[in-house]
């Protein structure tokens, strides 16, 4: 009798089976290599189209170096989750950037060269309750001609805004120019001569801090052309703007340029302005408007309207020193606004005064996103009232809140068609006369005589018939002005700044995200990693509830009981005896032994929250453990019967 072969088969095809597997595995990583699958609900994992860009577009190499002491996290699972939440993000970027950013993982140990290291970058150590050697958790990069950029501490606080201060980061890596930002203003930002103090006016404080952080044009006024070298345009109270003008802005915004523009039914700070402020008297025409183009985009600041907002309004000083809530001078707290919008996320109050509002058409052509709005007690001041009407109290007799929030600030971004379809607007025949022309132009009057001269047409850019648009308009320009969100005092000669509004953090952050790309600004705030267990909450709450009921009922019947017990006394002869009468004992024994059934009570409530809380977890260990392996031995048992048929089938 031959010995049966069958074994020795069986297993020489194990050992086939073995190297088809290996060599399943090899060829999945070459062919699948850098594959991900993000099966996340909003798509942690899942970089936007605009980084996707910003790291398509980096010129030269770029390194990122992501400092994290990990030993001081041991104790911390938030902040370590988050740790490993950041790497995650980290290396998404480098897998895309096609080998253009490389990160490094660096975990600098105290008292090393590593740690040096991480300080020399700039980054921040922070001291945890529960580790003894300093944190660092922050990321720093560095380009090919030797700029540094950095972050100095991941703040948990700006989850949502991770991908963004990461592409932002690159970003910044990856161009060596500093910004330019060219400022035309009608108001004296820059500083000035006061004929009143017969003396030269310091500049703002907001254009030392533009200055501060960016290579700030002063441009004198728009004519022919901006000039292309502008990354941000910063347009100040543009009064009188001419169809030239507004002809070369509109270009400008075409060719890829962005713009910060402050307009406003009453410029208190105008120069125009008498004595006194706006309840001096009946002033000179303080309003600008960009009404031609913001209406051909679908969007309307209504002149002669000033805002005021019956919750947000500020206390200012009366004629007789006493204080008094002015409808006009608004504190918005963005503190209480849920914005995704990186410009507002991190902003407390931004101080306006006399601001008008920006109205938005049903058909706009651009997509407007508010980034500051008042509350929904806001409502509409005349602004001759406010000229004329020297009592505040009096201004809120007449105020009538609309109930809706109304628009104070917004960005405008998309795809739009010219305003000047016949392209360029001819100039007027007595341009050349200069004199005459300013006088008609207060904008280029107060920014400088004479204006710019025109070129010739041959020099003048191609007509552009449709361009994208991308920039922010805020209908105030009081919010720039120093008394409404700063006070600066002078210290050994130098400058001392103390800011108690975010004004000058809005115009800086609105500023920094027009000069970064357009991939850059169409990032927003991203959903949170760390997602609480919803229906685990649901069954806290119903069971903190019924607890709390349980329990005031316990309290109602003590303070009952108690009630009655001093009415027994009372109602006793020997008031001053410690005896309990026969009553008094049966009272109180009612008392213990309901209190005992009402504590019980307490207890079962909190077992069956326990209980329900362990069902869910139970449930959905059976799901993500059980369910997946379950499908999938059904679906392998499923093949295997389907192939023995079929051999069944080919045997028969």
């Amino acid at each position: 009798m031959t010995r049966s072969s069958g074994p020795r088969y069986g297993q020489f095809g194990l050992g086939v089976l073995l190297l088809v597997f290996l060599a399943a595995v090899a060829l999945v990583n070459v062919v699948f290599r850098g594959a991900r699958l993000d099966l996340t609900e909003a798509g942690l994992y899942t970089l936007s189209e605009g980084t996707q860009k910003v790291l398509d577009g980096i010129p030269e190499p770029v390194r990122l170096y992501f400092f994290i002491s990990r030993g001081g996290l041991s104790d911390s699972p938030g902040l370590r989750a988050w740790a490993d939440r950041v790497e995650d993000m980290l290396n998404e970027f480098e897998a895309h950037s096609d080998g253009r950013l490389d990160v490094s993982v660096i975990d600098p140990a105290p008292f090393s060269e590593d740690e040096d290291r991480a300080a020399a970058f700039g980054l921040q150590a922070v001291r945890l309750q529960i580790s003894d050697d300093p944190l660092y958790f922050g990321v720093a990069g560095s380009n090919a001609v030797g700029d540094e950029e950095f972050i100095a501490f991941m703040d948990p606080q700006r989850e949502q805004f991770l991908e963004y201060d990461l592409a932002k980061l690159v970003h910044s890596l990856s161009r060596t120019d500093e910004p330019v930002v060219g400022l035309v203003s009608s108001l004296p930002l820059t500083g000035g001569f006061d004929p009143m103090q017969t003396s030269v006016t310091e500049p703002w404080i907001i254009t030392s801090q533009i200055s501060d952080l960016f290579d700030l044009m002063d441009l004198d006024i728009i004519e022919d052309e901006i000039d292309d070298e502008v990354d941000v345009l910063l347009l100040v109270h543009p009064k009188g703007a001419t169809p030239r003008q507004l002809y070369a802005f509109e270009q400008y915004l075409f060719r890829g340029g962005r713009a910060l523009v402050f307009i406003d039914p009453l410029a208190e700070a105008d120069p125009a302005a008498p004595p006194g402020g706006p309840m001096a008297g009946m002033p000179a025409d303080r309003s600008s408007n960009l009404e031609f183009l913001l209406g051909h985009w679908g969007l309307e600041m209504p002149a002669e309207t000033v805002v005021g907002d019956g919750r947000y309004a500020l206390r200012v000083n009366e004629a007789d020193g006493t204080l008094a809530r002015h409808p006009a001078y608004i504190g918005v707290d963005l503190a209480e606004t849920d914005s995704a919008e990186v410009v507002t996320a991190e902003l407390d109050l931004v101080n306006l005064g006399f601001a008008g509002y920006l109205k938005v058409s049903e058909d706009a052509a651009l997509e407007v996103t508010p980034l500051v709005r008042t509350s929904s007690d806001a409502g509409f001041l005349d602004p001759n009232l406010l000229a004329f009407t020297p009592d505040i109290n009096s201004l809120w007799s007449g105020f009538n809140p609309q109930g809706e929030a109304l628009t104070l600030a917004a960005r405008l971004s998309g795809t739009v068609a010219s305003a000047f379809p016949e392209g360029r607007p001819e100039a007027p025949e007595d341009e050349a006369d200069g004199d005459e022309d300013d006088a008609a132009n207060p904008f280029a009057e107060a920014v400088g005589e004479g204006g710019t001269p025109s070129l010739p047409e041959e020099e003048l850019p191609e007509h552009i018939a449709e361009g994208e648009v991308q920039l922010i308009v805020v209908a105030d320009t009081d919010l720039l002005s120093d008394r409404m969100w700063a006070q600066a005092q002078s210290l050994f000669g130098q400058r001392l700044v103390t800011a108690f509004a975010s004004n000058g953090d809005f115009v800086v952050n609105a500023l920094d995200q027009l000069a970064g790309s357009s991939d850059l600004m169409s990032l927003r705030g991203r959903a949170a990693f760390s997602r609480p267990f919803d229906r685990v909450d649901e069954l806290r709450l119903e069971a903190e509830a019924q607890f709390r009921l349980t329990e005031d009922r316990l309290q109602q019947e003590l303070v009952s009981t108690e009630n009655r017990l001093a009415e027994l006394q009372e109602a006793r002869d020997d008031q001053f005896a410690l005896s309990l009468t026969p009553e008094q004992e049966a009272e109180l024994e009612k008392f213990t032994d309901e209190r005992l059934r009402i504590r019980r009570e307490l207890r079962e409530v909190r077992r069956n929250l326990d209980a329900s809380i362990q069902r869910l977890g139970a449930f959905l260990k059976v799901v993500n453990i059980g369910l997946i392996p379950l499908l999938i031995g059904v679906g392998g048992l499923a093949v295997a019967l389907l192939r023995r048929r079929s051999r069944n089938g080919r045997g028969s």
